[in-house]
């Protein structure tokens, strides 16, 4: 695996599809990130023709130093605020703005900078920034003017402005817009209003999936009264949402459903973050009226039911892009072992074939190694160089702690050790060997790896027949585009088996889909039993 060609391709997979969403995003165009993504792909198109040989290295840095960077700290800041750790997100929101100067990226610290002396109890000086923030026609000024209304509670003046500044259906496309304007609904107890506005958007505009989405839900749940809905979402957003926010919307729930949650505002409100501590007051001055079925149509109704229905079948199979308080200890546990038995190869040399072979890589052709078996498992735990390390682990921590979460410590374990043995089991029957290499050896955890995404597949298909849902449908759609992604790779790049890759997802998928039918089938028993 050449670093040169890995980063050319991975620049230039992540500039062409970043460039795509910019142009179908919502709202203002990005110049910015659209001059500098295309400047890359130009570099990189140019540069092969020329410097074949040097052209990743350059793409790659650029990629790395103008957009991966930048997002990262953005995303890392944007955490942070939810965490209440301003001091942290301040540093990278000046940081991300230095990298990335453009579309209203500049004004990020400044937002920051506001919530933290909201978090620091100085109003006033909160409230300069956010009057001065609000007058720009930008995300962070939309933003501004959001939080100074949940500060002040001027729901009311926040529709109003709504209502002169945007169409219906640019706010409905606004993923914060729409946020805001929901939770503006239900905060003036208009629940009928709310709950048409979001079945409205959920059949016309799709709110993103992830944190967003669940944001949008959450706000929704507690504002119609849902409670064991509110209390999924907010396990989806236990890492997203601080402790005082999550329990802020549990008992937003609890009032509007009528049970008594005065004792325990009062308790949170000791405790919350001086940010929190005003819309606590709000709920203890002025409650939530109770939610009644008079109120709502049947349409209305049926809305809130398939919130219940959704929000429950998304917490199953919908684990891509949601959290959980879980810890992964089974992927962190096989991570270690990894990293272990790399630093045992390292005295005889990574890269070293004899050195791979004593240790136990797999010999292909089979019978160079008769009867040793154990091959099978042992070539999963050894890498060829700290770059090929470094890919897997990469994969097996963004996947496995979703599939961990999804599947438990037991099936997740098993799943990931049949995938393994089973793509470095029949390798052997499939890895092509020619003259000029008659011999090959089979090391890695990648068949592990694709496993992984084999199993998420699965386990979504299972989740997709069981219950349509868009989200689950997208991250369908995600899986198998980084299949594609994955397979292009291999076929254009030497020394990457693609049978053994190809082999650990069908593993992984057949698992899945086998593990999956047997549950839908035990619990379709137990309803019969039930019934009977």
């Amino acid at each position: 695996m050449e670093l040169n060609r890995l980063l050319l391709w991975m620049a230039g997979v992540s500039c062409a599809l970043n460039l795509l969403y910019t142009f179908r995003s919502v709202g203002r165009p990005q110049r910015g990130w659209q001059g500098i993504l295309l400047g890359l792909l130009l570099t990189g198109g140019i540069g092969w023709l020329t410097i074949p040989h040097l052209v990743g290295y350059i793409v790659g840095s650029g990629w790395l130093l103008l957009v991966i960077a930048p997002g990262l700290l953005q995303r890392f800041s944007t955490r942070l605020i939810a965490r209440r750790k301003y001091r942290l997100a301040l540093w990278g929101a000046r940081v991300s703005s230095w990298l990335h100067p453009f579309d209203s990226w500049r004004d990020h610290p400044h937002i920051v900078k506001a919530m933290q002396f909201l978090h620091e109890g100085r109003t006033d000086d909160a409230k300069a920034i956010l009057h001065k923030l609000g007058r720009l026609d930008t995300s962070v000024g939309r933003m501004a003017i959001m939080v100074e209304c949940q500060q002040t509670g001027g729901w009311e003046r926040f529709l109003t402005w709504l209502q002169f500044s945007y169409p219906p259906n640019a706010v409905m496309q606004d993923e914060s817009l729409m946020m805001m304007y929901l939770q503006a609904l239900g905060e003036l107890g208009q629940r009928q209003a709310m709950l048409d506005a979001y079945q409205h958007a959920v059949e016309t505009h799709h709110p993103k999936d992830g944190t967003t989405g669940s944001l949008v839900q959450i706000r929704v749940a507690a504002l119609s009264g849902l409670v064991p809905t509110t209390e999924l979402l907010t396990d989806a957003l236990a890492s997203t949402l601080p402790d005082d926010s999550q329990q802020f919307w549990l008992l937003t729930a609890r009032q509007v459903s009528g049970q008594d949650s005065t004792d325990a505002f009062q308790q949170l409100q000791a405790t919350a973050s001086p940010y929190l501590r005003s819309m606590i007051e709000r709920r203890l001055t002025s409650p939530l009226p109770v939610i009644a079925a008079e109120e709502l149509d049947a349409s209305a109704r049926r809305t809130m039911e398939d919130l219940v229905t959704s929000v429950a079948h998304e917490a199953r199979y919908a684990v891509m892009q949601s959290g959980s308080r879980q810890r992964p200890y089974v992927t962190w546990t096989i991570a270690i072992l990894l990293i272990g038995n790399f630093l045992r190869e390292v005295p005889g040399g990574t890269t070293d074939p004899r050195n791979l072979v004593d240790l136990g890589a797999l010999i292909i052709p089979a019978s160079l190694a008769p009867g040793e078996w154990w091959r099978m498992i042992t070539a999963g735990l050894l890498h060829f160089g700290p770059l090929h390390l470094a890919m897997n682990l990469l994969g097996l921590i963004y996947l496995g702690t979703r599939l961990e979460r999804a599947w438990g410590k037991l099936r997740m374990t098993a799943g990931y050790a049949i995938s393994t043995i089973g793509a470095m089991g029949f390798a052997p029957y499939l890895v092509g060997l020619s003259d000029d290499q008659p011999v090959a050896i089979l090391v890695g955890a990648s068949g592990g790896v694709m496993g992984l995404i084999g199993a998420l597949i699965g386990h979504s298909t299972v989740g997709w027949i069981r219950g349509r849902n868009r989200r689950i449908s997208r991250q369908l759609g995600l899986l198998l585009l980084l299949v594609c992604l994955q397979t292009s790779f291999d076929l254009t790049t030497p020394n990457v088996s693609f049978a053994c890759h190809l082999l650990g997802l069908l593993t992984g998928l057949l698992f899945a889909l086998m593990t999956g039918g047997l549950e839908y089938l035990v619990i379709r028993f137990r309803r019969a039993d039930a019934i009977t």
